[in-house]
């Protein structure tokens, strides 16, 4: 846990000390990407543990295809549509001509549309269920639904919109965090609700430093991106992109740990 933020920090120092400051922009720009998408299928997923498993091999393979063609759809319209820039900075795009793009988008489009359809009667279904059958009876978990929805109208609107105003890109950021810590906070609170701690839920100021604690790390984070914006100090910029790096490799961690799959 800390060996590897220690080395990602060192390589981002050594870029940036060789003047690798396009590399290391395209290097956010992508695994950005990865980041945010990989976070999005991580939360889906955590619902469909929860009503059991995909109900079929279609279901994976649906869910798997709304999940990652936006991803691939998001590098190369970006990459046809901002060639040059990335967030008012040069970077290295990927590009396969407009074909390509508007190809790869088209066909995520399709795909999560044919996701909704096959699930929609499953929705259905769920819904004429009874507690007791649904509780025998392998479900679609409505927030698998929901994350899907809201993956695909990031991607679709941020990295497209955001080709030609960045503040799109800021917004689909801005997105990311809040799912991510609005998650992270309702599992945190039904873990300590079951255990009945300090009266909690009911007790409003247990609630509001619970709530409070979740705030921490997001305004370091914060302030941290600011200050390498702000003041132009040579050795704070590479910290500021190293911890980027850092924080994408922490949280893909948490999506690959073992622990997730109970």
């Amino acid at each position: 846990m800390l060996v590897v933020p220690l080395a990602i920090l060192a390589a981002t120092y050594v870029l940036a000390i060789n003047s690798q400051w396009v590399l290391l922009t395209s290097i956010t720009m992508y695994a950005a990407i990865w980041h945010r998408g990989r976070q999005s299928l991580g939360i889906a997923r955590f619902y469909q543990r929860q009503a059991g498993a995909p109900l079929s091999p279609v279901h994976r393979w649906l869910f798997a295809g709304a999940i990652y063609l936006p991803m691939a759809a998001a590098i190369f319209l970006y990459g046809h549509l901002a060639p040059e820039n990335y967030e008012g900075e040069p970077y290295y795009a990927i590009s396969a001509g407009a074909e390509i793009a508007w190809g790869l988008g088209l066909l995520a489009f399709i795909w999560v549309i044919a996701y909704f359809i096959w699930t929609s009667p499953q929705v259905q279904r769920n819904c004429q269920l009874k507690l007791g059958q649904a509780q025998k009876t392998q479900i679609l978990h409505p927030g698998e639904r929901w994350v899907v929805l809201a993956h695909a109208v990031a991607f679709g609107s941020s990295y497209v919109l955001g080709a030609t105003n960045a503040s799109f890109l800021l917004v689909l950021a801005v997105h990311h965090e809040v799912q991510y810590l609005y998650f992270t906070y309702a599992m945190g609170r039904r873990s300590i609700a079951s255990r009945n701690r300090e009266n909690f839920p009911g007790n409003s100021q247990s609630e509001f430093r619970f709530a409070a604690s979740f705030a921490v790390w997001p305004l370091i984070g914060l302030t941290g991106a600011m200050s390498s914006s702000w003041y132009q100090i040579e050795w704070l910029a590479p910290l500021g992109v190293g911890g980027l790096f850092c924080h994408y490799w922490l949280d893909g961690r948490i999506w690959t740990r073992r622990s997730m799959a109970s």
